[in-house]
């Protein structure tokens, strides 16, 4: 029996407090998943050495820092999308983190159309711009929310 792959990226610590939660019930569901990607101490600790810590460097708080980090993550956002491509996971799961994640789904789904992509802990768009429902909908497989009222709002625009 083949195991399922799941390429996880986080870029804080609250998306890796988050994504170790997730990757623990997913294990309780299947003890033969196989976890790879970026995110923090306690998301490796489960997945083991083929994740990459990066949160310390990936964390940034404003738009200064991130520019002044725009090397560092372009090199990110390109290690990250071929990582994808080479491993051929059974589905992609972005947690949080937009700036990042909402680009590389786009990318992800424009070099591999067929790729599952999951999207955990919905960007605020009910507060800033709910005009990106869409365009998330085309990059996006699922929308994984925590607010109950957020499911009605993606259910509505066709995002499952």
């Amino acid at each position: 029996m083949k195991s399922k792959t799941i390429y996880f990226v986080a870029g804080e610590a609250s998306a890796d407090n988050h994504g170790a939660a997730l990757m623990r019930s997913l294990r309780e569901l299947d003890v033969y998943l196989d976890f790879i990607g970026r995110g923090g101490p306690q998301m490796r600790a489960i997945a083991g050495g083929q994740f990459k810590n990066w949160i310390d460097d990936a964390a940034v708080l404003g738009l200064w820092e991130v520019i002044r980090k725009y090397g560092y993550f372009r090199v990110q956002f390109h290690e990250t999308l071929n990582e994808v491509q080479e491993s051929k996971p059974d589905a992609v799961v972005l947690i949080d983190y937009p700036g990042f994640n909402l680009r590389l789904a786009h990318a992800v789904r424009k070099r591999s159309p067929r790729q599952k992509i999951i999207y955990y802990i919905s960007p605020q768009v009910w507060a800033w711009n709910r005009g990106r429902i869409k365009e998330m909908a085309r990059s996006l497989d699922v929308m994984l929310c925590i607010f109950p009222f957020e499911a009605d709002l993606y259910n509505k625009s066709g995002l499952r």
